[in-house]
């Protein structure tokens, strides 16, 4: 690399021209002798090949973590990236964050795995985010290894109780759903028998507009939800994969409900100058015609539960693995309660049907024993 020479008002300065990863030129001017043009050449040129690394050998696990971080921002939704930065700032920058990279060895990673598994519920979603972090290391040829792709993960026997209600409380629901609410709080009443009638995700169902109601068919067209961007402000946002942008059948009762709250609701916003007629408006909003609290659903099924002698663990998430129970016992094809659902397949469905529904007639005990 050899400076070249250009003049100035102010005299001759020295110029050097580079090229990065991705096969730019770039050039950096201004100095005022070779030798300080090319000792900055030399320090540019091992920045760019320790991938903006000052020292290679000195590298911690924070600065990794932190370009791990600055990738997620840019590839995930908000609400997501607000999970990896939390995991990160709670749990691995205080076990491994000032460590240098290369020091960390497949024992402190194991004893760390130990120390999460009996700490922490999601410590597998921990050691996944490590990994991850130690794989950019490799790309960034700053380790050859990843240590926590070598550790064992302990077996937990924890699995998550998924919670519903039965045909008889479902029943019980809908009565108290009417007398608690259809008078007195038609905004809670619709948005739960919504819930309870369609198996919508609460963040689907308040990110619903009305142009997005067909009445005239019968569908709700699912094609946002509510999230939270980076600053964990809610917004509307993508769903939750690509199978939840879908058609979801409603009937008719579903549909007089969803007429009736549209003529509520254009008095309730009326009060606040909010132009409810527009067809992008929210099917349900806060008082004032924002995105509505995600934490009002569960507050008004609480009191339904509390005053209506009904389990107190089933949540808004609940109704919708009540809808999925009720239909297949039904006798519903699995395969379209998926699609209305927005599973992937149907095995995620009826894995939510079998931990609802344990077998507990024996009679198929008998059947290849009769063949």
């Amino acid at each position: 690399m050899t400076p070249y020479e250009y003049q100035t008002k102010n005299g001759r300065r020295y110029r050097v021209a580079y090229r990065t990863p991705d096969n730019k030129q770039h050039n950096k001017g201004g100095f005022t002798t070779k030798s300080e043009a090319r000792s900055w050449y030399r320090r540019k040129m091992i920045e760019i090949e320790n991938h903006g690394f000052s020292d290679n050998d000195q590298v911690t696990f924070e600065e990794v973590a932190n370009r791990w971080l600055d990738n997620k921002k840019h590839t995930v939704e908000g609400s997501t990236y607000r999970k990896y930065e939390s995991e990160c700032k709670n749990h691995l920058l205080p076990a491994l964050g000032n460590r240098a990279i290369k020091e960390i060895k497949v024992n402190d990673c194991q004893l760390l795995v130990y120390q999460w598994a009996n700490q922490l519920k999601f410590f597998n979603k921990l050691i996944n985010d490590a990994a991850s972090i130690f794989d950019l290391a490799i790309k960034y040829k700053l380790i050859f290894d990843n240590p926590f792709r070598q550790v064992e993960r302990p077996k937990v026997h924890n699995k998550k109780k998924i919670r519903s209600f039965t045909r008889a409380e479902f029943n019980q629901f809908q009565q108290g759903l009417r007398k608690q609410y259809k008078d007195s709080n038609y905004k809670a009443f619709a948005f739960l028998f919504i819930l309870s009638h369609t198996g919508l995700r609460k963040s689907e169902l308040s990110a619903l507009t009305w142009n997005n109601v067909d009445f005239e068919h019968g569908f709700l067209k699912i094609k946002k939800a509510v999230t939270r961007d980076t600053d964990n402000h809610l917004i509307i946002g993508k769903t939750k994969n690509i199978y939840s942008v879908r058609n979801v059948p409603i009937g008719q009762q579903t549909i007089q409900v969803l007429k009736k709250w549209r003529l509520v609701q254009q008095k309730e916003l009326q009060y606040f100058n909010v132009n409810s007629l527009k067809p992008s408006q929210l099917v349900f909003t806060s008082q004032q015609g924002g995105i509505l609290s995600p934490s009002k659903p569960g507050k008004w099924l609480k009191v339904i539960e509390e005053n209506y002698n009904l389990p107190l663990y089933v949540t808004p998430h609940g109704l919708r693995h009540t809808y999925t129970g009720l239909l297949i016992d039904k006798g519903i094809n699995v395969n379209k309660v998926a699609s209305v659902l927005g599973h992937k397949d149907a095995s995620i469905t009826i894995q939510v049907y079998n931990d609802l529904h344990p077998v507990k007639d024996n009679s198929i005990g008998n059947i290849i024993e009769n063949l």
